[in-house]
Formats: structure tokens, C-alpha cells, sequence
């Protein structure tokens, strides 16, 4: 009977998990071109990574060609070619994906690499098949075999050090003054609206602050970029750059001893990129902030009297964002409304104290912004988020759900009560502009076959399918009653100055919602560019 040579498979498996390891590196190295990458900090990276990559998917590997050996004696008893090629297969797949995925997140120089580096596995996998085609044809020895291994492990890490990550560092700008608007702004951010919750929840009279929005102003939906990035789609929104512009890519910055700089940007996988970086030696950081002032910082050194409340973000401390501190129970909150909050909320025990503690962290924060605005800000801009935290954690998703879908339609209400503040107080003249970069979806197919085999999470809405968002303008020079489609998050800023009288900055990606501005102001007043 034919027995198995365990030492081989060994030797198979880590071979294997050690060339998957230092294809991971290159792509990290690659998604993150603002970090510093010499030779001899590749040369390192490549140790630790090919002896993770042994440990984490050579394992397994071993693990499944011995089941497969038992199951078949007659598998061949050197599988190390057909292995890696599917490792480069995979890795060249995984290339390809994350070039696509991460359009506005690279710069057009940094993506190319990544493609170029797509077809290189792609060319790899080839290599690996034909080169141990022609040892198994000519039944070379031991020697052969084993060249053909270190070099398999050894070309990503080649490839980096011949052809390096060209450096890409995102803009460094400095504030500069905009000039005087000839309106005031008031500019908010509501987490978690969208046209289905928005056309399902607003009828009926029970939100007549978002009926005016929608039929006094222009209204329609925001069109985020992927991945799903939540604090990178607010800097768009309040600088109207993409990410590989302002710099903001990612939840968490990861530092590695060896590397100077952080990284900002981890490969999509289809498990996550939790796995990828190595032996645990990366230090979990706050990312780098925004490297391009907001709209806010620059009409504040304009001498324009600006709030910005809780925007969320990864801001230098001198960009002045600021919040609240917000107590055990709302403040201002309509006392039918809070006795209809609390009925609603007691079924619901385990979910309840973060809903009150949205609800309260908002009315703080609307409170600041009515004082604000009676002390006479001319740029307010605040962040509400209680909509989203209470639709994270009981949006109605079956017919059944009464009682959950009754607490989404009160946080509606509220919303519209807290909409209503800010508009009476607003000046009458203000350009109002609400936002809501990115909308809510219920775990797809995929996510619930994960939960059945218990390794998915237990949202109940997330923002990882990038739903469409909201965008609402009320003002002079605003069509009434239009609605327009898929408005780019770093339009926000340029259409909002664009109306404001002000210049655009060059530097902007964003372009005027052509669509929102009423004919005549448009004839009128032409379009302002920074020199």
C-alpha cells in the first residue's frame, strides 16, 4: 500500500503559505504608496511576511493535501506547481479586484502599478505551471525542485525591489481665505437617510420641515464611491476632494516597526484584510487627517463666523471641529415625542440605552447650533447621527417588526422636529444644504449564508453596500421641486460655493449640480475659479 510521505506535504504546504505571504506584501506596499518602502525594508517584510504566510495558509494547505492523499493515493507527489499557480491565480485576481475597487482611493500612477502587477501573478501562475511541467518532464532531482520553490517565494518581493511603488502622497494644502459669501450657510449632515427610509417615513404630515426641503428645493441622491469608507465620505463632502486627494482611506492607520510612515489603505479579501498584516507587530493607529482644508477652515480665516459641530472626520485639531457634552436625558425633546420614544423604546431593552444616547449626543447638538446661529454664524455646520444608530440596531426588516418599524418613524419625527429648529432659526437669506453621504441596506444573501455558519456580524443595517445617499438644497437660486441623480459626494462643496458667490478651488474633483441651480441665476452669475 502506498504510504504518505508527510515531510513532502510539509514542505508543499509552507512553500506554498510562504509565497502567498510575500504576495500579500506587495499588495500591501502597493494600496499604499505615501509609505516609504527601501530595499532592505522590503528585504525584511518578506521575512516576516513569507513566515506568516507559512503559518496562516501553508497550514491548511498541508492539512488538505494529506485529507486528499488519504482519499487518493494516486495524487500526484509533487502538487507544489499546480499549488502555486493558484496562489498567484488568486493573487493576480485579487490585484485586479482591488485596482477596480479602489478608484478614487489611488492615484491613476499607483492603480496602473497594481494592474501591472495583476498581470505579473497572471504571468506567474503561467510560470509556475510550465517550469514544473518541464522538471516533471526531465525528472530532475531534489535541487531543481527546490530553486524552483525560492524563486516562486522570491519574485513578488523581486518585482518590488525592480520596479518600486511609485510614490504618491495625497495634496498639502494650507488654508487659504475664500472670500466673503453673500448668504450664510448652514450645511447639515444627517447619517442614515436615504430615498427608501426618506419616501417611506416623510409622508403623511409628520415631516413637514423635509416636505419643504423636497418641494421648495432641489433634492435627489448621492452616489458614494466603494469600499464603504464613512470617515473619508464626510472630508469629501466638506473639502470636494476624493480620498487619494485629502488622504483620509481607511477606519485605522497600521504602523510596522520596519516601515516609516502608516499605512492607510488594507487590500479588500474576501474575509477581510485582518489576517494580512504580519506576526501581529502592526500597532493600530488614528489615521493621518485630512490633508485639504474643509469649505469651514477657509471661510473661517476669511473672517466668517463658523461653527462646526461633531463632523465627522480625521481633522487637524486647528480645523476647529468641536462638540458637546450631552447628559443622561435630552434636552428640548417634545414631551409627546419623548413619551412616544419611551413607550416605543421599552420594548427593546438591550438596544435602548444607545438610541437615547444618540438622541441625546443630537439634541446637544442642536441645541449648540440654534445658539450658534442666534449669535449671529454665518457658516454652521453640524452632524446628526441618531437616525443611523437606531437603524443599525432596529431597522424593521420583516412585516412583523411593528415595533421596531414605529421607533425608525419617531426618530423620522424627531429628525424633522430637530430640521424645523434649524430652519427657523436660520436666517432667512441662508443656502440650506443637507447631506447624507451614503444610504442603509439589510445584510445581503452572502452575509446571512455567513451568519448561518457563525462568522458574520450582527448589524442590522449597514452601509458596506453603499446604498444611495441624500442631498437636499433650499435657497435663492435653487430650482423648486427638482429632483436629480447620483450627485458625486465632492459635488457638495463646489455647488454650495458656486451659490455662495464664492470661487471653486482648483484643487476641487467636485463639480457644480448643474441640475439644482435655477436658470436665471445661472445667467446671472458666472462661475468663479480660485487663480
Amino acid at each position: 500500500m502506498h504510504s504518505v510521505n508527510h515531510d513532502r506535504f510539509w514542505i508543499h504546504g509552507l512553500v506554498t503559505g510562504a509565497t502567498a505571504g510575500v504576495l500579500a506584501e506587495a499588495l500591501v506596499m502597493r494600496l499604499n504608496p505615501e509609505v516609504a518602502q527601501p530595499l532592505w525594508a522590503i528585504a525584511v517584510g518578506a521575512v516576516l511576511w513569507a513566515s506568516w504566510g507559512a503559518l496562516i495558509a501553508g497550514v491548511p494547505v498541508v492539512l488538505v493535501q494529506i485529507l486528499l492523499r488519504r482519499l487518493r493515493p494516486d495524487t500526484s507527489s509533487w502538487p507544489a506547481p499546480t499549488l502555486l499557480a493558484c496562489v498567484y491565480l488568486t493573487a493576480g485576481v485579487l490585484g485586479w479586484v482591488n485596482a477596480d475597487l479602489h478608484l478614487h482611493l489611488l492615484s491613476d500612477t499607483a492603480r496602473r502599478v497594481v494592474l501591472q502587477d495583476a498581470v505579473a501573478w497572471f504571468l506567474g501562475a503561467v510560470l509556475a505551471l510550465v517550469v514544473g511541467s518541464a522538471i516533471r518532464r526531465t525528472k530532475a532531482g531534489t535541487a531543481w525542485k527546490t530553486a524552483f520553490a525560492v524563486m516562486m517565494i522570491l519574485l513578488p518581493a523581486g518585482r518590488l525591489a525592480v520596479i518600486p511603488t511609485t510614490s504618491a502622497q495625497p495634496l498639502a494644502l494650507v488654508a487659504e481665505p475664500i472670500g466673503a459669501p453673500t448668504r450664510p450657510l448652514l450645511m447639515i449632515g444627517v447619517e442614515g437617510l436615504d430615498v427608501p427610509v426618506l419616501l417611506t417615513h416623510s409622508g403623511g404630515g409628520r415631516t413637514p420641515a423635509l416636505g419643504r426641503l423636497m418641494n421648495q428645493g432641489c433634492w435627489g441622491t448621492t452616489r458614494p464611491y466603494e469600499p464603504f469608507l464613512r470617515q473619508s465620505y464626510w472630508t469629501s463632502i466638506a473639502t470636494g476632494t476624493f480620498p487619494g486627494a485629502h488622504g483620509v482611506k481607511a477606519h485605522w492607520g497600521w504602523d510596522l516597526p520596519w516601515l516609516e510612515g502608516t499605512l492607510r489603505l488594507m487590500p479588500w479579501t474576501p474575509q477581510g484584510s485582518r489576517l494580512i498584516l504580519p506576526w501581529y507587530l502592526a500597532r493600530r493607529v488614528t489615521p493621518p487627517p485630512a490633508s485639504v482644508p474643509a469649505m469651514w477652515e477657509r471661510m473661517r480665516i476669511s473672517g466668517v463666523a463658523t461653527e462646526v459641530i461633531g463632523w465627522p472626520g480625521f481633522w487637524e485639531p486647528r480645523s476647529g471641529v468641536g462638540d458637546v457634552d450631552f447628559g443622561p436625558r435630552p434636552i428640548g425633546l417634545d414631551n409627546g415625542l419623548n413619551a412616544a420614544l419611551e413607550t416605543a423604546l421599552d420594548e427593546f431593552p438591550a438596544e435602548s440605552r444607545d438610541v437615547w444616547s444618540a438622541i441625546n449626543r443630537d439634541q446637544a447638538r442642536m441645541d449648540r447650533a440654534v445658539r450658534a446661529l442666534a449669535s449671529g454664524a454665518s457658516s454652521l455646520w453640524v452632524h446628526l447621527g441618531a437616525l443611523a444608530e437606531t437603524r443599525r440596531l432596529l431597522e424593521p426588516l420583516k412585516p412583523r417588526h411593528t415595533g421596531e418599524r414605529e421607533v425608525v418613524e419617531l426618530l423620522m419625527e424627531l429628525l424633522d422636529n430637530q430640521l424645523g429648529r434649524l430652519l427657523v432659526a436660520a436666517p432667512p437669506d441662508a443656502l440650506i444644504v443637507l447631506v447624507s453621504p451614503y444610504g442603509l441596506s439589510p445584510p445581503s444573501s452572502y452575509e446571512r449564508l455567513r451568519r448561518l455558519i457563525g462568522i458574520g456580524d450582527d448589524w442590522r443595517t449597514s452601509g458596506d453596500r453603499c446604498w444611495d445617499g441624500v442631498m437636499m438644497v433650499l435657497g435663492r437660486g435653487v430650482v423648486s421641486g427638482r429632483q436629480v441623480q447620483d450627485i458625486p459626494l465632492p459635488d457638495v462643496v463646489p455647488t454650495a460655493c458656486y451659490l455662495l458667490g464664492l470661487p471653486l478651488a482648483q484643487y476641487m474633483e467636485g463639480s457644480v449640480v448643474i441640475g439644482a441651480v435655477d436658470a436665471e441665476y445661472l445667467s446671472t452669475n458666472p462661475l468663479l475659479v480660485d487663480p
